[in-house]
């Protein structure tokens, strides 16, 4: 027998399998074990003599790994984490069309935009719209009023007087010629040249305009130091403003002191004040003389500045600067 392969054309013999060693032929020689691709015979395997030990398949009865081999030690596992749902992001804004939500892995995100601000109540934007509408309509009628009165500053909120009254510019070129300045030489002796003085027309629209005057003299004394000067102010009254004549003479007899007096002048114009301011020094004396009046729609002021040795006379600055202030209010008249 030369293969491995189980004899097919006779019957089964109970005492030999095929994988025995097969019976002798008749050769003198049996068959030994020291070849390995045959199976079984009853001779040492090699040198070792160790047996070879027929394979007999109903004797190998494997056991399940779960009985034979040893249980493997369990390793605790961590609690499992709930798995994050998907959440559907909010979409700001219309464009149009739905939007669908947006679904991202993980834990629900906080929206990317601030909380509205509390919105105000409607009553207060109708108190706030109801505000702002009164003002405009007093602004309104502020101004209907003021074109309305025309020429007349009366019927305008802030004006008093005429803009178009009886008193006029109109032909003065030098505001000099208005005062007679001469009268300082009473005080020092030499005029010095070139007065100064300043002519501003009214506007066209409303009103106004003003004329100035400076003129002085110089060179008495014992040390010739003894000096007068004279201001004159016209102011016209304009047709939104009240008459300068006011400010005057809150500035004027509203200061209080020592060597300070002030009161009201009769017989010239409308209204007239004076206010006097006395310095004595050890050398030198000066008196501060100012008469003003305010008649129609015009204001005129005079002021004497006298300085010398020994006082001068109040009397007789206050009769020098009356008298010139009737005289502007004549060269002024139509």
């Amino acid at each position: 027998m030369t293969d491995n392969t189980p004899p097919q054309d006779e019957p089964p013999n109970d005492s030999n399998q095929w994988w025995s060693t097969p019976a002798s032929t008749g050769s003198s020689t049996p068959l030994t074990g020291t070849d390995p691709t045959i199976m079984g015979g009853s001779q040492g395997y090699g040198a070792s003599g160790y047996t070879q030990q027929p394979y007999n398949p109903q004797a190998y009865n494997p056991q399940p790994y779960a009985q034979s081999a040893s249980q493997p030690t369990a390793i605790p596992q961590p609690p499992s984490q709930p798995t994050p749902q998907p959440v559907a992001q909010p979409q700001m804004g219309y464009t149009g069309q739905q939007q669908q939500p947006q679904f991202t892995g993980g834990y629900p995100q906080q929206p990317s935009f601030a909380p509205r601000p509390p919105q105000k109540s409607n009553a207060a934007l109708w108190v706030i719209g109801g505000v702002v509408g009164l003002v405009v309509v007093i602004g309104v009628v502020i101004g209907i009023v003021a074109v309305a009165g025309g020429d007349d500053s009366s019927n305008s909120v802030l004006g008093k007087n005429k803009v178009d009254g009886d008193y006029s510019m109109s032909s003065v070129t030098n505001a000099c010629s208005l005062v007679d300045l001469t009268v300082l030489s009473k005080w020092a002796p030499t005029a010095k040249p070139n007065p100064t003085h300043t002519e501003r027309a009214p506007d066209s629209s409303i009103g106004g305009g003003s004329l100035d005057c400076d003129g002085s003299y110089e060179g008495a004394g014992k040390y010739s130091t003894d000096s007068s000067q004279l201001s004159l102010d016209v102011e016209f009254q304009s047709k939104y403003g009240s008459p300068d004549y006011n400010m005057w003479k809150d500035t004027d007899t509203k200061t209080t002191g020592s060597g300070r007096s002030s009161g009201d002048i009769t017989g010239i114009g409308q209204q007239a004040y004076y206010a006097i301011e006395q310095r004595n020094y050890s050398s030198f004396n000066v008196l501060n003389y100012t008469c003003a009046a305010m008649d129609s729609n015009v204001s005129v002021k005079i002021e004497l500045r006298i300085d010398a040795d020994s006082a001068p006379s109040t009397e007789d600055a206050g009769t020098t600067c009356k008298d010139q202030l009737k005289k502007v209010l004549t060269g002024l008249h139509k």
